[in-house]
């Protein structure tokens, strides 16, 4: 557990590290514009349905996770989607991940299209509803000798109703966005697991942050990227924009087009690692109302952030198709 938060050896080799440090006030703000973890393969879209793909979304979620890992260990990834993203953490280091879903397309996709990891029985699949399992059955559906090391996960986080009685499956996180995050920090907290989880800037920061400070886990670095409102949270907009227009919810307004957010990787250790630097819950949701006052998409205003966690903003161009499910 000694190495730093920034551990660039697990890049690939073949799209070394790019982007800079900026040295604002307290400040350690790293950039990057390539696509490190997911290699060109993992971002053509499945050809199967029911399988969700966002690519930029899922690279800031493995940039959360690398955070955590270290040689060896294992990782249960909790919504496995593609399996782009547990394949992506098998290259990084990880001994062993395990990613559930309960599409069985994403499941037989997964295991089609990362059959060389999973031939090596480094990442396996299966299928399996993780909100609906106790801890004890979660554990079960694992294929380790102990406890996962670190659970990752990219839940749906978008605060919508789903007021016409049928939700997108990989969008909705109910009216806070954190319905489903809050059966992964308890997953985490009851198996003793690590934590990398995404969320967005509009998935009510002040209390995802609070709801991980309360169930044992302080926040150890941040990875940022940003997205385009997808068509169906502009189609139920409702909920969003109040949540924006209370501050409790901050969107990036960089053009006259489309607003955008943030998609927010939380890389969470257990607080009994008091020695390691942390944020404290409560500056959360004002750093990301900092980032989302940029004009630019480089989050200039995060220069002048003083925190004590390493913040990296991966910026990539949201040209690829996204799948939600």
């Amino acid at each position: 557990m000694g190495d730093p938060p920034w551990h660039d050896a697990a890049c690939s080799p073949a799209e070394p590290a790019t982007g800079h440090r900026a040295s604002g006030a307290g400040a350690l703000v790293t950039r990057i514009h390539t696509y490190h973890h997911l290699r060109p393969a993992d971002r053509l879209p499945p050809r199967r349905p029911n399988v969700f793909f966002d690519p930029v979304d899922t690279e800031v979620g493995v940039w959360a996770a690398v955070d955590l890992i270290r040689p060896g260990c294992t990782v249960l990834d909790l919504g496995s989607g593609s399996g782009a993203a547990a394949a992506a953490m098998a290259r990084a280091g990880a001994g062993r991940v395990h990613g559930l879903d309960i599409s069985e397309d994403s499941v037989a996709w997964a295991g089609e299209h990362y059959a060389t990891e999973s031939a090596a029985g480094r990442v396996s699949f299966g299928s399996a509803d993780y909100s609906v399992l106790a801890p004890g059955q979660l554990r079960a559906r694992c294929p380790f000798p102990s406890a996962p090391d670190v659970i990752v996960s990219n839940p749906p986080y978008v605060p919508l109703p789903s007021p016409d009685g049928n939700p997108r499956r990989s969008i909705d996180g109910g009216g806070d966005g954190l319905r489903l995050v809050r059966r992964v920090v308890a997953h985490a907290e009851a198996l003793g697991s690590e934590l990398a989880v995404t969320i967005g800037s509009y998935t009510s920061p002040r209390d995802a942050a609070d709801l991980l400070h309360d169930h044992g886990f302080q926040l150890s670095a941040i990875t940022l990227g940003m997205l385009r409102l997808g068509e169906h949270t502009l189609d139920n907009i409702g909920r969003v924009s109040a949540l924006e227009a209370t501050g409790e919810g901050p969107l990036l307004r960089i053009d006259d087009a489309v607003p955008h957010y943030l998609v927010v990787g939380l890389s969470c250790r257990r607080r009994k690692d008091r020695g390691a630097p942390a944020l404290p819950p409560e500056e959360l949701l004002p750093l990301l109302q900092l980032a989302c006052r940029s004009r630019t998409p480089l989050l200039e205003t995060l220069d002048s952030a003083s925190t004590r966690v390493p913040l990296r903003m991966v910026n990539l161009p949201d040209e690829h198709r996204r799948l939600h499910v």
